[in-house]
């Protein structure tokens, strides 16, 4: 935390010219209007202005907040051993012109014995995004700093709630437009509405629906928790990645104790990137009770849907993001327990596909005699 000239630049902002993150304050004015004012650029000047109406839908304002967090703490020589494979920071990416920060996932640690006022350390880095996004490089503690995760910026909560009440505001207006068109006061009825009311519903995919026709990539997962939220698989899928997806939960058979759900996203390179995560051997991402994601099939599949899956999705008006998914990590009880999990979960998969293949032979055989 830095203050400067009376003004607290306590966030970091991932701006989106250079997609880079800068230290920042972010400043409330006039009950209208948030002010973005860079650490180092301190004339007013290059300050950034967001007004209320700049944001026409909850997707574009639910954007804008995943693009601030609390300032990240430098990883000082003596907490080396904090940094494990498989964590997610946030580090300076050295181009030809430019040294900038950029988020990256620890993909190897060489540790090296050295005394506490001087790591020697080295890290191999798996950039998430920038210019150096899906590559890798080497690099040392001086140019790493801790990602910090904390409740939201007054003063960003605040703009946020006078934007979500203006399109609610605007979405009454559009619904009642969308009552004199349909000539019906049937709750549900969506006869003769579906252009006019597409901007109303297009919020479903914040909360894991999919409602667009476009073509998307992605990857079935199986072995979750049945009551889980897939609001909560976003947040969490781009808290490591940082990459904003799609998710659902398809229910599952009342005898069954796991569901199956899918995470999508618009593009190849950022699903190999989700699926890599999801599918390092050095850990297992787990709920709360310890259940461990198992991901259905190797393929990386793409697919086009015209289904809107909101109302199939399980209820999840609150829950806390650090405690219903976590990572288990190499080494610990955790990560044994969900290993054992996973292993008991594979026989039983195992046994089902041997099953599945011979019935797949026997209704050949009923079919062609």
């Amino acid at each position: 935390m830095a203050i400067s000239d009376g003004v607290d630049y306590n966030l970091d902002f991932r701006w989106k010219a250079d997609d880079a993150w800068y230290t920042c304050a972010a400043i409330l004015e006039h009950g209208s209007r948030l002010r973005v004012k860079f650490k180092d650029t301190v004339q007013s000047y290059f300050d950034e202005l967001y007004s209320v109406t700049d944001f026409s839908t909850h997707r574009e304002i639910e954007q804008f907040l995943s693009r601030f967090r609390p300032v990240s703490e430098p990883v000082e020589d003596n907490e080396c051993s904090r940094v494990l494979e498989g964590m997610k920071i946030c580090a300076i990416y050295r181009s030809k012109d430019e040294a900038l920060y950029y988020d990256a996932t620890v993909d190897a640690v060489q540790y090296v014995e050295h005394t506490p006022d001087k790591c020697l350390c080295s890290y191999l880095l798996c950039w998430q995004h920038g210019p150096g996004e899906g590559t890798l490089t080497e690099t040392t503690i001086e140019d790493m700093c801790f990602i910090v995760h904390g409740d939201i910026h007054p003063d960003i909560a605040e703009f946020a709630n006078l934007v979500k009440q203006q399109l609610k505001g605007a979405d009454s207006v559009q619904s009642q437009v969308c009552g004199s068109v349909e000539h019906s006061s049937h709750v549900g009825s969506c006869a003769g509405r579906e252009s006019i009311c597409a901007e109303t519903s297009a919020y479903d995919m914040d909360i894991g629906g999919v409602n667009k026709t476009d073509p998307h990539h992605y990857i079935v997962l199986t072995n979750l928790d049945k009551d889980l939220c897939p609001l909560l698989m976003m947040h969490f899928i781009h808290e490591h990645t940082s990459i904003t997806a799609q998710t659902c939960v398809c229910p599952g058979l009342l005898q069954e104790t796991y569901a199956r759900g899918a995470i999508l996203v618009d593009s190849k390179t950022k699903l190999k990137r989700i699926y890599n995560f999801i599918n390092n051997p050095n850990h297992f991402i787990t709920s709360f009770s310890g259940r461990p994601w198992v991901i259905a099939e190797e393929n990386l599949r793409s697919g086009t849907f015209t289904t809107n899956l909101r109302k199939l999705q399980p209820k999840c008006e609150s829950y806390s993001r650090q405690s219903e998914l976590k990572i288990a990590r190499l080494g610990t009880e955790e990560y044994k327990k969900a290993k054992e999990l996973k292993d008991l979960y594979m026989a039983f998969h195992n046994h089902q596909k041997g099953l599945l293949q011979r019935l797949a032979m026997e209704e050949n055989k009923k079919r062609d005699p």
